[in-house]
């Protein structure tokens, strides 16, 4: 890289409003000697031609504040102190492995010819206007109106008040970018989306209030949170898959709206997640194989039904701003079409973890249920049989019930219908109560069974009280083993 430094200051100073040619301002820039100290400025200059400074050194922070350039600027490897283009418009900028020593500002700056209006990021399968993902962008063909590809700030990056408005589907190419303190992007506007893929910020991304396209921020790493909330707006997908966040990723009080948006959070790695939005999203929201350990969410913003993707979704607490009923909680999980007995279990688990054992039990009742609905007929009747009688073994006390509503029946019938004895003078006393309940008994015996014979009627009632008996311990000990093996 070659090292553009004068051997003195230059005296050609542009005033405000002032219409200067790119290559001369560019020579004043690469010529400048840094010995002085302060920052190089120039404000409010129109400039004339495409200002290339690639692959430049500048030894000080450099600062193009409020200008207006002609045509896109040429950045690409440039290496500079600190770089501050607030306030300025341009076609575009074009500075992939960019590398500051300091601060990167572009707020308040506008960058585009067009108008911002939303082109959604929207998946392969999606026939919405928009830019589609791939499982990877082919980059040597892909071109924003800004590109960050591998650049390195040493500081922070600010982009306040923003806006980046074209024709083109992408707003931001900055795969790889690293950058050692935050990402300020308060108020963005891009008409396209954000390709953060396999960047690296070292604190925060804030994007509080931003209205993008969409994010591709898969595999995304931050060390302090990602901060898409308070009004923040996307028109398209938003996908984290893979990303790792030591802090928050928090979409609270945020529109993910029509016509594509979506929040892909597949393989998310956060210690906690806000999907408390403003509105229910447009489209799904997928947790698959995510893992957090707070989930906070809102029962009036869930997903619609079939729009939800919770398969090998892991977390340790649930918490709401309003109190979330269990059986609310479950109909939030079989928002999954394809929620398995593991989801269920999973939500279970963290109603334990609170100290809330009943309604683990209720989640784990209707795990059963949501399972037993793809056995084939004779297993669905089986299930059907199990839940009325006991709820497969998660409601004993119906199991109680049964018997002593067996056990009444069977005593009042024979009350009235005292059968035959059968045997000599060493008869027992008759009693129908505990006849009754040895019939229901299927294995003990308390001897009054054989010792009295019913005929016509009576004996069917008395099969039908021995069948039961034996159809209630059956699906009891079912119940009770799979209690004991699935917890």
């Amino acid at each position: 890289m070659a090292r553009l430094r004068g051997s003195r200051r230059p005296r050609w100073r542009p005033a405000p409003g002032d219409t200067v040619d790119a290559a001369r301002l560019r020579e004043e820039i690469t010529g400048h000697d840094a010995t002085g100290g302060g920052p190089l400025r120039f404000e409010g200059l129109r400039v004339r031609g495409r200002l290339d400074l690639s692959r430049c050194r500048v030894d000080t922070a450099l600062e193009l504040v409020d200008c207006v350039f002609e045509e896109p600027l040429r950045f690409a490897e440039l290496t500079v102190t600190a770089l501050d283009l607030s306030g300025s418009a341009m076609p575009a900028l074009h500075a992939n492995r960019l590398a500051v020593d300091g601060d990167l500002r572009l707020s308040g700056a506008r960058l585009g010819g067009g108008t911002p209006v939303p082109r959604p990021l929207t998946g392969p399968p999606a026939t919405a206007a928009g830019p589609r993902v791939p499982r990877r962008l082919p980059e040597d063909s892909t071109s924003a109106v800004l590109e960050l590809a591998d650049a390195r700030i040493d500081g922070n990056l600010f982009a306040e008040r923003l806006t980046v408005a074209d024709e083109g589907p992408w707003s931001l190419l900055a795969p790889r970018l690293n950058v050692t303190g935050s990402v300020h992007a308060r108020d963005l506007t891009a008409s396209g989306a954000l390709y953060l893929r396999d960047a690296q910020v070292a604190y925060a991304l804030n994007l509080h209030g931003a209205d993008v396209g969409g994010l591709d921020g898969t595999g995304l790493a931050c060390g302090r949170g990602l901060y898409a909330d308070w009004g923040f707006r996307s028109a398209g997908q938003v996908l984290l898959r893979a990303a790792t966040i030591d802090g928050v990723v928090t979409f609270h009080d945020s529109v993910i709206g029509g016509p594509a948006g979506a929040l892909l959070l597949s393989r998310l790695r956060v210690p906690r997640l806000r999907l408390d939005l403003r509105e229910p999203p447009a489209g799904a929201v997928v947790l698959q194989d995510a893992a957090v350990d707070v989930l906070v969410d809102s029962a009036a913003t869930w997903p619609a039904p079939g729009g939800l993707n919770v398969e090998g979704f892991t977390y340790k607490r649930l918490e709401t701003a309003a109190p979330v009923e269990v059986r609310t909680r479950i109909d939030w999980l079989t928002r999954d079409p394809n929620a398995g007995a593991g989801s269920f279990e999973q939500l279970a688990t963290s109603y334990e973890g609170a100290g809330d054992e009943r309604s683990a039990r209720t989640v784990r009742h209707a795990r059963e249920r949501h399972v037993r609905r793809l056995d084939r007929l004779s297993g669905r009747a089986w299930g059907l049989l199990q839940d009325l009688l006991f709820g497969y073994g998660y409601a004993p006390r119906r199991a109680l019930v049964w018997l002593l509503c067996l056990a009444a029946a069977g005593s009042l019938w024979f009350a009235n219908h005292e059968p035959r004895a059968v045997g000599g003078s060493g008869q027992r006393a008759w009693d129908p109560v505990l006849y009754s309940v040895d019939l229901l008994i299927p294995v003990a015996s308390l001897g009054y069974r054989g010792s009295w014979d019913p005929q016509g009627v009576g004996k069917a009632v008395a099969v039908f009280l021995v069948v039961s008996g034996w159809t209630l311990a059956t699906a009891v000990l079912a119940g009770a083993r799979r209690v004991i093996g699935r917890g």
